[in-house]
């Protein structure tokens, strides 16, 4: 019996701590709900009116708008090129060094003149042998040549003359048989010789007293040109011994020094033009149409900073880049003061268009449904939506084309939640 007493006492015990437990977590909760009730009613009494979205407003206003190209480039020099020599040798002397400025025309470099001038000073001999040729050819026979053609022709009649006559005698002789055949025969040949040498002479008298022929003449001329192009060529190959700057500018690079054999193939110095700069805008396809030569362009250099140079459009190209569907432009910056070095990394924005008077909001005004543009125009408390249509940006402002008219205020901030119609409390404006 005792030991069933004890048990019971035991349930009792444990079922009043159970009802105690309960008790506090009653009391606890409803504390914890009177304390959240108090709180709800004191942000109701700060909130405003169930339904209506806080938002703040800014009215469509005119300014004026430019929309401009905006890039980044590495500044170019105008021209550069690297010289080479026309002529193959050993380098004399190099008279610049880097960073000196040279003019156009200024000799830079040359190469040992030694050969070249012995070839042009033996070519003008050769010039001067062929001149005097066609010279005694044009001016015909000297008086004593001709008097040595006539004598030899009185000679030769008079050989022919004896020869004839010797053979007249000896025929007779042949005839009556008192001399040989072989004697006959040595007298014929006798008056044959004179007679061909009396020929001869008659014809050299002739061409004496003619002169030279015109086939001769002209050979003799032909030689002269031949040789006054051949001593040309060489007086060239001497002059390009020197190695001249095509351009103003400043030497760049330095290759070789004196001493050194070079060929046509080797570059000798760089040169580049400073005086004027360039840079090449990329220009997007939506901008092709704006852009025109001799648009003024604004550069600004990283290494400069506050430092503004004016540069304009002087070349456009007539075709696309097929990859990046961009259309290059060369501006050209005026550098009287070398303080632009080529390389350097600029920023550049030309004004492709101006309006005085554009209707604009801000740019966050404006949001997006689907590739459709809107606004949220606010009137007597309700948000209208309204369909827009953009032109210009210039951040922070965008112009607006159509949809909406100027003074009428538009949503900046809130117009996340709202929807057309949208009751609206408007918390503060611009």
């Amino acid at each position: 019996m005792d030991e069933h007493k004890n048990i019971a006492a035991k349930r009792r015990g444990g079922l009043r701590k159970w009802l105690i437990l309960a008790a506090v977590i009653v009391v606890v909760g409803l504390a914890v709900y009177r304390g959240i009730g108090s709180t709800q009613k004191k942000s109701e009494g700060r909130r405003p009116p169930r339904g209506e979205i806080p938002v703040e407003v800014v009215s469509a206003v005119r300014k004026p708008m430019s929309y401009s190209l905006r890039a980044t480039a590495d500044i170019v020099p105008l021209m550069q090129v690297d010289l080479f020599p026309r002529v193959s040798g050993y380098l004399e002397r190099i008279d610049v060094r880097l960073g000196d400025y040279v003019r156009q025309g200024q000799v830079v470099a040359q190469i040992d003149r030694s050969d070249f001038l012995q070839k042009v000073r033996e070519t003008e001999a050769k010039l001067a042998y062929a001149k005097a040729q066609l010279s005694e050819l044009e001016a015909g026979s000297r008086p004593e040549e001709l008097r040595q053609a006539e004598e030899g022709v009185k000679q030769a009649r008079s050989r022919f003359d004896n020869a004839r006559q010797h053979r007249e005698r000896v025929e007779a002789l042949y005839k009556r048989q008192v001399i040989s055949k072989k004697e006959m025969d040595q007298a014929d040949m006798e008056y044959n010789v004179a007679d061909a040498q009396l020929a001869a002479s008659q014809q050299n008298l002739g061409m004496v007293r003619e002169g030279a022929r015109g086939e001769a003449k002209d050979a003799s001329r032909a030689k002269v040109k031949e040789m006054e192009a051949l001593l040309a060529q060489e007086r060239i190959r001497f002059e390009n011994t020197q190695i001249a700057a095509p351009f103003r500018g400043e030497i760049c690079k330095r290759y070789v020094d004196a001493g050194a054999l070079v060929s046509s193939s080797t570059p000798v110095v760089g040169l580049i033009h400073t005086d004027t700069l360039k840079v090449v805008a990329n220009v997007l396809e939506k901008d092709v149409s704006l852009v025109k030569i001799g648009m003024k362009a604004r550069i600004e250099a990283q290494s400069l900073p506050a430092k503004f140079f004016e540069g304009k459009i002087t070349r456009i190209n007539s075709a696309l880049d097929s990859a990046t569907r961009t259309l290059q432009a060369e501006i050209e910056i005026p550098n009287s003061g070398r303080m632009l070095k080529p390389g350097m990394f600029v920023k550049l924005e030309v004004v492709l268009s101006e309006k005085p008077q554009a209707l604009v909001v801000p740019r966050y005004a404006v949001l997006e449904d689907v590739g459709a543009k809107f606004v949220f125009v606010v009137k007597e408390n309700q948000a209208f939506r309204r369909p827009v249509t953009t032109g210009f940006e210039q951040d922070p402002y965008v112009e607006i084309l159509e949809g909406i008219t100027e003074g009428e205020r538009v949503v900046v901030k809130g117009q996340e939640s709202a929807r057309d119609r949208s009751p609206v409390r408007i918390q503060e404006g611009e």
